[in-house]
């Protein structure tokens, strides 16, 4: 089941969860300045353009006041091998639940296609935070007994 998206109300303070977006969106404390009906109009504390964003990638900022390091460390994630199958979750994630086979890993994102195929369709930016690689020899062995047609 979907995790529910956070709630927040207009004035609240946030920050971006550097699991689910990009790097220059760190260490920015936001104010949730409108809601729509799906994201979030954000305006920067500082001053500056603001950022329309679905409220899943924000958290709370810290209560103390204190504005988060503008350097983040994010965990190194090994490299996915090109043709590795793997799961998608997210409560951001749009397309079906299932097997996803990795095309290209450009170290933040992956482009995923379907296993088995959906009309050609592929994510091409999909967060490697929202990625979980599956056991190689799990594929291999559920797959065994599969015959291809010639």
């Amino acid at each position: 089941m979907p995790e529910t998206p956070p709630t927040f109300a207009v004035g609240d303070r946030v920050i971006c969860n550097p699991d689910e977006t990009p790097a220059r969106y760190h260490g920015i404390v936001w104010t949730v300045e409108s809601k729509a009906r799906v994201n979030v109009n954000l305006r920067p504390v500082a001053g500056g353009r603001g950022l329309r964003i679905h409220p899943s990638a924000l958290l709370p900022a810290p209560a103390d006041g204190t504005i988060p390091p503008t350097a983040t460390v994010v965990a190194h994630r090994p490299p996915l091998t090109l043709g590795a199958v793997v799961t998608v979750a997210s409560p951001r994630w749009k397309g079906s639940t299932g097997l996803y086979v990795v095309l290209r890993d450009n170290g933040d994102t992956a482009r995923l296609v379907l296993l088995g195929g959906d009309q050609d369709r592929y994510w091409p930016k999909v967060p490697r935070g929202w990625l979980t690689e599956v056991d190689r020899d799990a594929v291999l062995a559920a797959t065994a007994g599969l015959r291809t047609s010639s």
